[in-house]
């Protein structure tokens, strides 16, 4: 990372442990989730070289971070370094961190929409391939990874967050004028803006990836008409910014990490969201949690 300092050496935590990463470690679970069995979900690892520490054993892509990068950062530099995996098609979903008093290694769950070529293009690897989340376990795995892997595989269902919010204060005001509902549209989209990006520390109970330190699911935005066009015209004043000020591409530059998507769903005049938010649920696969004003939350 610019500016930032090589994280590569041992060191010795709290607990008397050796571990590699003067900074802590980062690795990167990239899976392409199965709409209706999790064991079929694909997850990619890497068989480690034998002369490597724990050599022959299957692990996730990752290594050392560096001073100035975040777990992310860290976790998709080594995948794109030992296995040629291009960061921007893979989205963040979760990051689980295994502390060690002092040091400790966090593990980046990301999402893929397909198995995606992969090659081993590191000396630390012999091969890097794609299997079923059922067979895993089969594997001889690296101890941490072992370790971690039962809870880890817990949160590969895809979560999906619709938020109704026809019933926020301000989006049906009595004077029926149109600027509480935008302003409370544009309100609503920026505060899931914010959590699509930052993720969220714990999701509710019945949710996969309890112990997960962030989370980070897809969010609906179910909006009234005029609440929901207001909100779109912020999303597509965000696209613009965020394509005007984009550098070029630049091995020097930070690394890019895609965020999750926030999606805008108005009801038509006459329509109810319940029923709107019903419809899409049925067809979005994975965990679905809905949030209201009316109630907290179900999960479907």
């Amino acid at each position: 990372m610019p500016g930032g300092r090589s994280g590569n050496g041992w060191v010795t935590c709290a607990q008397g442990h050796r571990h590699w990463g003067l900074y802590g470690a980062a690795g990167i679970l990239v899976y392409v989730p199965h709409p209706t069995d999790q064991a079929l979900s694909l997850v990619l690892l890497q068989r480690r070289a034998r002369w490597a520490h724990q050599g022959g054993t299957w692990a996730l892509p990752g290594g050392a971070m560096d001073s100035e990068e975040t777990p992310a950062e860290a976790a998709l530099r080594e995948a794109d370094e030992e296995c040629m995996l291009d960061p921007k098609l893979v989205l963040p979903r979760g990051m689980y961190s295994d502390e060690h008093g002092g040091w400790a290694y966090h593990t980046v769950l990301a999402q893929a929409a397909e198995p995606l070529r992969v090659v081993s293009d590191s000396y630390e690897a012999d091969e890097a391939v794609w299997l079923p989340a059922g067979e895993v376990g089969r594997l001889d795995l690296h101890p941490g990874f072992a370790d971690s892997w039962p809870l880890l595989r817990q949160a590969l269902a895809p979560v999906t967050v619709f938020v109704d919010g026809t019933g926020s204060p301000g989006t049906r005001p009595p004077d029926d004028s149109d600027a509480a509902p935008a302003d409370a549209g544009r309100r609503l989209y920026a505060h899931l803006s914010g959590l699509a990006s930052s993720g969220i520390a714990a999701p509710p109970d019945g949710v996969p990836g309890q112990l997960l330190a962030r989370w980070y699911p897809d969010y609906v935005l179910v909006l009234d008409e005029a609440a929901a066009a207001a909100a779109a015209e912020s999303a597509a004043d965000d696209e613009a910014l965020a394509a005007s000020g984009a550098p070029r591409y630049s091995w020097n530059a930070p690394l890019a990490v895609r965020t999750a998507e926030v999606r805008i769903v108005a009801v038509t005049h006459g329509a109810q969201a319940g029923d709107v938010i019903a419809d899409l649920a049925e067809v979005t696969p994975g965990q679905r949690l809905v949030i209201s004003g009316r109630q907290a939350y179900q999960i479907h």
